[in-house]
């Protein structure tokens, strides 16, 4: 009986109004395709691009950077209205910042940027043979840096590589680099130029603006918000027969001939068994296995004033063993172990006075369950230990963090091609491949990131996606 109290009919249901799902919805828009609506789970449009006032700025608790020039629909959409920073030197944030060490010591040593420069670069090579091939990123990494001369006296190596293993986890996803498979270096394509670019002001929620241009570069109001349905936890999606149909958590029902899913690849791992019916074909469910996503997390803290010296570009941190065992020895009772994966805390662009920390992995997710004033103390502790005695560091205003790894609408930051996907790197194209009603037309379409075989894990790659499968819908229903 439930089963049919359907609220309403749609030719077309996009499931999630992030950037893939906007992408899609616009174009369907600008091709004067209007009988689609957009149900999301969140109360806001973007997904994981979250743009937020902080202080005398804005943050981004999602999406960071765009990533390259050439052939980056972000870029050429940004750059075409002035949007992008004129810094280039994103990156250097992270080579330049101050290296110190649990013990407080800043590391001097001029062999330090040589260091950094090869240990960027021991990923930048494809794997050579089947057996770096088969290797996952942590193993290639330690294999190549062996061959690596440095005066291990004037580098605390083994604490270096511990951050570089962080820094690598927070670029590819993956919760450790021992997950991530070395296919990544050929699976993923950069797109040339600057590898990180920032936005100039209004930060990435502008490409929402940007999506809904004209094609003489003006921007028109497409009222995509007017075809979202906010608060719709979508629980079911049934797509056999000639209709599909969704069911929501608050038990609202929509059909539709079509449904453009945009789930993140963490939603759909951890209730796919559950959310179809029927249950989706097993190359679907084993591209969907075999991906993986991790947690990515930021912690902002905006103080008073800048107390670091006005040429810093952030500060890294290079636990030893020791230091750490006794850390979380002695803070067992504060729960503060997860303070030892926080890898360093980094200038915040578009926002001053302000520091932008990493966290990766199931320390991130442990984070995520504090509150924010257990949060602002043991940062402060975690910041005193390291420069406490160098700078005099003011409680902070303002203390913010994201939450990616336990929100159940993400379950995750971005995916990777993990040590279970196959070696040739067709999981993405598995996951996208439409699945056809018994009359060979396509009724559950997939979109999103993790379904870009080349710009997994992007904005630019996300968007792209979007724009696919609207060209599906608009094949199949304009004639």
């Amino acid at each position: 009986m439930l089963r049919q109290m359907a609220q309403s009919f749609n030719t077309v249901i996009i499931i999630g109004a992030g950037v893939s799902g906007i992408a899609a919805a616009t174009k369907l828009l600008k091709n004067n395709f209007n009988n689609f609506i957009i149900l999301e789970a969140e109360n806001r449009i973007g997904g994981r691009i979250q743009t937020l006032p902080f202080g005398d700025g804005h943050i981004e608790l999602g999406a960071q950077w765009i990533h390259g020039e050439e052939g980056n629909v972000v870029f050429q959409m940004a750059s075409a209205q002035n949007l992008v920073s004129d810094k280039r030197e994103t990156i250097q944030q992270f080579t330049n910042s101050k290296f110190v060490t649990s013990s407080g010591l800043e590391i001097k040593s001029n062999h330090l940027r040589e260091y950094l420069k090869v240990a960027y670069s021991v990923l930048d090579d494809s794997p050579k043979d089947d057996l770096e091939r088969f290797m996952s990123l942590g193993e290639l990494f330690q294999k190549r840096i062996e061959n690596v001369l440095v005066d291990s006296e004037e580098l605390p190596l083994k604490q270096f590589i511990n951050w570089c293993q962080h820094y690598q986890n927070s670029y590819t996803g993956s919760d450790s680099w021992f997950e991530a498979s070395a296919i990544n270096i050929d699976t993923y394509k950069s797109c040339p130029g600057y590898p990180a670019i920032s936005w100039k002001s209004k930060g990435y929620s502008t490409v929402i603006d940007l999506l809904q241009e004209k094609f003489n570069g003006e921007v028109e109001d497409l009222h995509i918000k007017e075809k979202v349905i906010f608060g719709k936890e979508v629980v079911k999606i049934y797509w056999s027969g000639d209709q599909a149909e969704v069911l929501c958590a608050d038990n609202s029902r929509f059909k539709a001939q079509c449904i453009l899913n945009t789930m993140s690849l963490g939603v759909l791992k951890n209730v796919c068994n559950e959310l179809f019916e029927p249950e989706l074909p097993e190359y679907k469910l084993k591209a969907i296995q075999n991906l993986g996503i991790g947690t990515v997390d930021k912690l902002f803290l905006k103080f008073p004033y800048s107390w670091w010296s006005k040429n810093t570009t952030g500060f890294s941190f290079l636990w030893s063993d020791d230091d750490r065992e006794k850390f979380i020895k002695e803070n067992k009772r504060r729960g503060w172990d997860y303070l030892c994966d926080v890898f360093g805390f980094y200038i915040c662009d578009n926002c001053p006075d302000t520091l932008l920390g990493w966290i990766v992995g199931p320390a991130a997710r442990n984070m995520e369950r504090k509150s924010l004033d257990e949060i602002k103390i043991g940062l402060m502790y975690l910041l005193n230990k390291f420069l406490g005695d160098k700078y005099t560091i003011p409680f902070p205003d303002l203390v913010t963090r994201s939450q990616w790894g336990s929100n159940s609408h993400f379950y995750g930051s971005y995916s990777f091609h993990s040590m279970n996907t196959d070696k040739e790197g067709k999981a993405n194209s598995q996951l996208a491949k439409p699945l056809i009603n018994s009359n060979g037309k396509n009724i559950l379409l997939f979109g999103g990131e993790a379904t870009h075989s080349s710009y997994f894990s992007t904005v630019h790659g996300a968007i792209e996606t979007g724009w696919r499968e609207a060209d599906r819908i608009l094949e199949q229903f304009i004639e």
